[in-house]
């Protein structure tokens, strides 16, 4: 049936009059009558009893007039949810990362989102990277994030590259790796222990040095086995292993705590520690080693709109 018949027929039916039905819609009172013609007419069976000045509903017109109603209503509901989306009055995005992203990265982004978009609902979901995948082919989060790993090649996603993660070799402000700390720019930082502590080569420290550091603020602290960022271990001396380490703990949270209380160094990624190394608390020196942070979601998709918002927020604040 035609939804615009359908919708004249339940006009005439809730007024009894075909004039008042065609003032509702906006119609002529001739148009009104020939859409009531053609649904009597792909029917089969007349919908109404026109008589003189009055109108009734034949038996065919009341029990086609239940289910108008409920047409009629999960229409207008069906507007008012689109319409509620255009306004931003509801809507969800649901994004998805492994644990570093959807613990260190993604959180730094949903309180601006939420400031600016109060009534829609963010979903920061955690995954295995393999489960991204077909996470994304059906349809159950919107974004998914990659680090420390290529999406793969055969699958059809449109890949945004977001930023370069670094990884530093860190340790407490409390020990005599560097001299107070002067300024809270964590570049500058960096230079001056580049430039007055580490032999360097091509602005990075050399290995030698770096295991040189190790020994002398031991013990390594090794991240988790799961840890994304496994080309750390280029950066460590060859008899250096997991197994035989004094002090092993199996979070990078625990981790950063017990280089805050002082003990030990150990790899981690930047967004883990920018933070505390902007604080003074804790101090490192970069690795030349870097991760791509990369954004996707199906190809020759449209997204949805809250998600398009998100991936503005995410833009507007690693912009500053």
């Amino acid at each position: 049936m035609d939804i615009q018949h359908l919708r004249a027929f339940y006009e005439v039916a809730r007024w009894r009059s075909f004039s008042k039905a065609a003032k509702e819609l906006y119609l002529s009172q001739p148009a009104v009558s020939r859409q009531i013609s053609s649904l009597e007419a792909e029917i089969g069976l007349p919908l109404f009893v026109r008589m003189a000045n009055h109108i009734s509903l034949t038996e065919a017109g009341r029990k086609l007039l239940a289910y108008a109603e409920e047409i009629i209503r999960t229409l207008e509901q069906a507007n008012r949810t689109i319409q509620d989306l255009r306004d931003l009055r509801q809507g969800t995005v649901t994004v998805a990362a492994d644990s570093y992203l959807s613990n260190y990265f993604l959180p730094r982004f949903a309180g601006e989102f939420h400031r600016r978009y109060p009534s829609l609902q963010l979903q920061i979901r955690t995954h295995a990277h393999g489960d991204l995948y077909n996470l994304l082919a059906g349809g159950e989060i919107d974004l998914a994030f990659f680090c420390g790993v290529e999406p793969a090649e055969n699958v059809p996603l449109t890949l945004e590259p977001l930023y370069q993660e670094r990884l530093f070799l860190v340790t407490s402000a409390k020990s005599t790796f560097r001299s107070i700390l002067k300024t809270t720019d964590v570049s500058d930082v960096v230079m001056l222990q580049i430039k007055r502590e580490i032999p360097e080569i091509n602005g990075f420290p050399n290995n030698l040095r770096i295991a040189e550091l190790i020994a002398e603020y031991s013990p390594f602290l090794f991240p988790p086995s799961t840890y994304a960022f496994s080309k750390y271990r280029e950066f460590l001396p060859e008899e250096f292993s997991a197994a035989d380490a004094p002090l092993t703990v199996d979070s990078l949270e625990g981790i950063k705590t017990l280089l805050l209380n002082g003990s030990g160094c150990s790899i981690l990624p930047e967004s883990l520690i920018k933070l505390e190394l902007e604080q003074g608390v804790l101090q490192g020196v970069p690795l030349n080693c870097t991760y791509p942070v990369i954004l996707t979601y199906p190809k020759d998709f449209r997204l949805p709109h809250p998600a398009l918002l998100f991936i503005g927020v995410i833009h507007k604040l690693m912009s500053k």
